[in-house]
């Protein structure tokens, strides 16, 4: 094959064949060309079958790409390659082989909302207050327990006081409801298979046979059962070749660790190691922007992208009195590189830290007529009318399902209350069975003859549908429930535009269905299932929009544009507010800032504001980002025009709060607690002294305390940015 057009690094990573390989590949150094043409490289000089290769990424776009690409080079059918996401390698290989763990072939998965229904249920079933126990906390302690590999009853021994102990009976119990449910979540996708290696050897041998050679792309998101399962497969043979960046490591809230790359040598032994660092995205200054703020990291291998690029455009800040005076002149910089560089809309994308900020940008691009796209947003299959019909595919697929039948037994409604659902519950619980068996002994419900006949009628449905969907195709079972069940008119009678609205959204479902049914062979209601269940924003965007992208720094890895605009630079936001005490957490805020600015081909923004609103109230006053200070001033330009429209007073409403006498407490002071001591206060709700500050102390701890009664003591040494 021709590797001609292969940078000479490039080239020395294709063919370099044997043992563990790391490959560092900053941004825009050609990662996937590379990747493509080693798997390409493996089957055509290598020899080896394309049916023993396991590649594998983390998002289904990347995933979809990388098979694209590799078909074209080899011009043939790679169908029998192992080309996916972790979680969708993981619930092949559980499709064909969980029933060896005690679950039944024909699992569901279960997203984040419905794993959060079953842990209230727990909670509830428990008698523990949801105010002590709140789901969404729980499921995220019992999520970072399973990417730490603790299991329920490691978490109950090592417990410590009551609210420990009742997490992890929360998380046993919720384990075994899954289990009941014949249901996973997200992270057992990732566990099940290593507890299938771990107690069947004969399995693992079959798959470390199975995948001869394992390439792991942006290897440093991976956590530690993903770490586990590639290193488990790749054991015996050690034909293993990952390919990352560390200095993009932004993932450690869900569980990434970035130790994965940087102690890989030690991990596989013996291994060889390349760095790609000719960028052929960026200008010189954006790469020398970004390197100037992410070198100050110490964690971090030693490395420098370079390029043969212009030295480009200096990178603009926009200096802004408030958010909305920052929504404007983001805007006018939209409409400067629309109209003076006649660059597209699709052309540029505006990045911000959460989620939240998004509103006052969408405001000055809504009112101006500017098209934009949010990825970020709910997504189509989040939706509830979509997420009813699902619920009653699931409950056909998997009769066990216990979410989903508490979802739709009363959806369209038919008069089953919470009462009867209770008695359910019970009945189900006392007796072991799931909730439609109980359906089919309805003499052990003490309901009445209306409820008894609803229910009937639902269980007669379901069933009907259960010997249904192992003949039928997909569209046949959608189009006849729909019809079953009459939704169209449940939502026709409702006479109002949200009604409407989510009926169009089902027609829409249904279409999916058969783009999905015309793609794939032999494509059956669990394929599509798990299809959706694995879906992100990101493999629905579509790039060739003419619109403006709007979203999160976290989103936008993997992709580029012409022109990158990175809203809200400020202490507190970016870097976040609970990223300034813990140097590993700053660490990963200066990752993620040159994340954001390596997303650039052409030209970068960065805006932040004085002042911002908070949770409503006056406008608080905000100090630049560190990260704007470690920039080199030859290489950024500044612009501080006049305001599009009258700000609001900032001097005069300023939040403060009086702890003592004649101190006066404001966002940004560094104060001291007698018990707590040296923090930082993050935000000030209200004037005077029974103002409510937001201190974040050593360690990371939070703390909300009433001005009056905090007894804080200004710390008089000056807070270095």
């Amino acid at each position: 094959m021709n590797l001609n057009d292969l940078n000479p690094q490039q080239r020395k990573a294709v063919e370099l064949v044997g043992g563990p390989i790391l490959i560092f590949a900053g941004a825009g150094s050609g990662k996937t060309r590379v990747l493509t043409h080693k798997i390409a490289y493996l089957v055509q000089e290598a020899g080896l079958p394309a049916e023993h290769i396991l590649a594998v990424t983390f998002t289904n776009k990347a995933a979809n790409e990388m098979k694209h690409r590799v078909s074209e080079l080899l011009q043939m059918d790679i169908s029998t390659m192992s080309v996916g996401t972790f979680h969708s390698i993981s619930a092949k290989i559980l499709r064909r082989e969980i029933h060896q763990l005690g679950y039944s072939n024909n699992f569901v998965i279960y997203d984040t909302d419905d794993s959060r229904a079953m842990i209230k249920k727990v909670i509830r079933d428990l008698n523990l207050d949801e105010k002590t126990f709140v789901p969404k906390g729980v499921q995220a302690q019992i999520s970072k327990a399973k990417n730490q590999l603790i299991s329920p009853q490691l978490c109950a021994d090592t417990a410590e006081g009551f609210r420990d102990e009742k997490t992890a009976e929360i998380y046993m119990q919720y384990q075994e409801d899954l289990q009941k449910s014949n249901a996973l979540d997200f992270d057992d996708l990732l566990l099940k298979p290593l507890q299938l290696f771990k107690e069947h050897p004969h399995r693992l041998e079959f798959y470390q046979n199975q995948f001869q050679y394992v390439l792991v792309d942006e290897y440093q998101d991976t956590n530690r059962p993903q770490f586990e399962f590639v290193y488990t497969l790749s054991q015996g043979h050690r034909d293993i070749c990952v390919v990352g960046d560390d200095d993009q490591s932004i993932y450690s809230w869900r569980g990434a660790d970035v130790n994965n790359i940087l102690n890989f040598e030690e991990a596989f032994g013996d291994a060889s190691i390349i760095k790609l660092e000719q960028n052929y995205r960026s200008t010189k200054t954006i790469l020398e922007c970004a390197w100037s703020v992410v070198s100050r990291n110490s964690s971090r291998a030693e490395k420098k992208l370079w390029t043969d690029n212009d030295e480009g455009e200096k990178v603009s800040i926009l200096d802004c009195v408030d958010e909305r005076d920052e929504g404007w002149q983001i805007l006018k910089s939209i409409r400067h590189e629309s109209h003076k560089r006649d660059k597209s809309f699709s052309d540029m994308v505006i990045l911000y830290r959460t989620n939240a900020q998004s509103r006052v940008v969408e405001d000055a691009l809504r009112r101006e007529g500017i098209p934009y796209q949010i990825i970020g947003g709910r997504k189509f299959y989040d939706r509830k009318e979509i997420k009813d019909v699902l619920a009653y595919l699931r409950l056909i697929m998997n009769p066990s399902d216990s979410v989903s039948f508490d979802r739709i037994v009363n959806f369209p409604p038919r008069g089953i209350g919470k009462t009867t659902l209770e008695k359910i519950h019970s009945v189900a619980g006392n007796n072991k069975m799931t909730y439609l068996a109980v359906l089919d002994e309805m003499e052990r419900l003490s309901v009445g003859p209306k409820q008894q006949k609803a229910l009937h009628e639902f269980n007669q449905l379901i069933h009907k549908f259960k010997s249904a969907y192992q003949k039928e195709n997909i569209i046949s079972i959608t189009t006849d429930l729909l019809l079953d069940i009459d939704l169209k008119s449940y939502f026709m009678n409702q006479n109002t535009q949200e009604a409407l609205e989510r009926w169009a959204n089902v027609e829409e479902l249904v279409n999916s269905i058969a783009d999905f049914t015309e793609n794939r062979d032999a494509a059956g209601l669990s394929d599509f299932l798990e299809e959706v269940s694995l879906l992100t924003d990101i493999d629905r965007w579509n790039e060739s929009d003419e619109a403006v992208t709007l979203m999160t720094i976290h989103s936008a890895k993997g992709l580029e544009f012409p022109v990158v605009m990175v809203a809200g630079l400020e202490e507190g936001l970016f870097p976040l507010g609970n990223s300034l005490y813990e140097k590993e957490e700053m660490e990963e805020e200066r990752r993620l800032f040159y994340v954001a600015l390596t997303r650039a081909e052409k030209k970068a923004y960065l805006s932040f504001a004085h002042a911002r609103r908070r949770f409503g109230g006056a406008p608080m006053p905000a100090a630049p980002s560190r990260f704007l200070s470690e920039l080199p001033d030859e290489l950024i330009e500044e612009n501080t025009g006049k305001p599009s429209y009258a700000p609001v007073n900032i001097t005069r409403n300023v939040p403060a709060a009086v702890s003592k006498p004649g101190e006066l407490i404001t966002t940004g002071k560094e104060v001291e607690h007698k018990i707590f001591g040296k923090g930082r206060v993050i935000a000030v709700d209200g004037v005077g002294d029974t103002a409510k500050l937001t201190v974040v102390f050593s360690g990371n701890v939070r703390k909300k305390l009433i001005a009056k009664y905090a007894n804080l003591k200004p710390v008089k040494k000056a807070i270095s940015h």
